[in-house]
């Protein structure tokens, strides 16, 4: 894939976003609009070749996840390429439940069905699904898939206007905001992370762009549950999951040093490292130096306008590896 970095990063208007903190406002500080930069630049990255790794140590890194996962969130729905949705859609397997909304006499009903399959008519292939409320089959033809926002969790009215809140900033702040790309079915981010406090963090931060443009932190994420029953864009795990730790997600942040020693698990074409000053230890170290010797420079991809600095109290290390730098450690 093609993308140009530097369209990307800048389809981002980061001066007109600000911070609303417990209903007062504030601007961004250096520190986080930093972090907004990464995750979109990490993200971009993400659909090029090869895979990279950043760590960054920092005094502090709560909310350090949230606003890496941000700017995740924006180069995402930046970078979308709504083809891919019925490319997803189509090969779900027969049996898997999906949800979608129904217009009817100028409302929306919320539906599920169960995948049967695909079917071919006059040369069109259509996914085949039984509508559970009323045991008939339904046909969705591409257009028709993706107009009705077919998700693989259930959107409850509540949820719905979350999401509405969330692509209305998205699209106040973002050039070129692919439109519907809240209700597309793909996982983009997985932080791992202690879910609880996580979320608390989270209370009562919004994210503004613009006068009466604002939506909380937690629904601009799009969070789902931790069960994956919901829909959701980031996927929150704890660090302890056996096994990978993201099977799906095209960037991976592991906050805090239990989440960085699981580096390894890892299959995401991006990672951020996110540490505390403090947990930068002997055990860490010696892991990222492990990696460090399959670094490939030519897999971290620059913008031509120049890497962004940190701030002074960031420390950041970013390298490149090959794709299947997981297998040979």
């Amino acid at each position: 894939m093609s993308i140009d970095m530097d369209e990307v990063l800048g389809a981002l208007r980061r001066d007109d976003l600000s911070l609303r903190a417990d209903g007062e406002p504030t601007s961004i500080p250096p520190w986080s609009d930093w972090l907004v930069w990464l995750g979109q630049w990490m993200r971009a990255q993400a659909a090029l070749e090869g895979r990279r790794i950043a760590v960054v140590r920092m005094p502090s890194r709560r909310l350090g996840a949230a606003f890496t996962a941000v700017g995740a969130v924006f180069a995402s729905a930046r970078l979308h390429d709504d083809s891919l949705d019925w490319e997803g859609l189509r090969g779900l397997p027969p049996g898997t439940k999906i949800f979608w909304c129904e217009p009817a006499s100028g409302k929306s009903t919320r539906r599920s069905g169960i995948v049967s399959g695909l079917r071919q008519i006059e040369g069109g292939d259509f996914m085949e699904v039984v509508v559970e409320a009323q045991k008939s089959k339904r046909l969705f033809a591409k257009a028709a898939a993706l107009s009705y926002g077919i998700t693989l969790g259930p959107v409850s009215a509540q949820a719905d206007e979350r999401l509405a809140a969330a692509e209305r900033v998205i699209r106040a702040a973002l050039t070129d905001a692919a439109q519907g790309w809240m209700r597309s079915p793909a996982i983009e981010c997985t932080i791992v992370t202690e879910r609880t406090s996580f979320l608390s963090d989270l209370d009562g931060l919004a994210i503004c762009a613009g006068p009466g443009v604002e939506v909380s932190c937690s629904d601009l994420l799009a969070i789902a549950d931790s069960g994956g029953r919901s829909h959701g864009k980031t996927r929150v795990a704890p660090a302890r999951s056996d096994g990978v730790l993201d099977e799906s997600g095209a960037i991976t942040i592991l906050d805090g040093a239990s989440a960085a020693v699981r580096i390894g698990d890892t299959i995401a074409r991006s990672v951020v490292v996110l540490l505390d000053q403090s947990e930068y230890d002997e055990e860490v170290e010696q892991l990222i130096q492990t990696f460090l010797g399959f670094a490939v420079d030519a897999h971290i991809h620059a913008p031509a306008s120049g890497v962004m600095a940190p701030p002074a109290s960031i420390e950041a290390l970013i390298f490149g590896l090959p794709l299947q730098s997981r297998s040979q450690i």
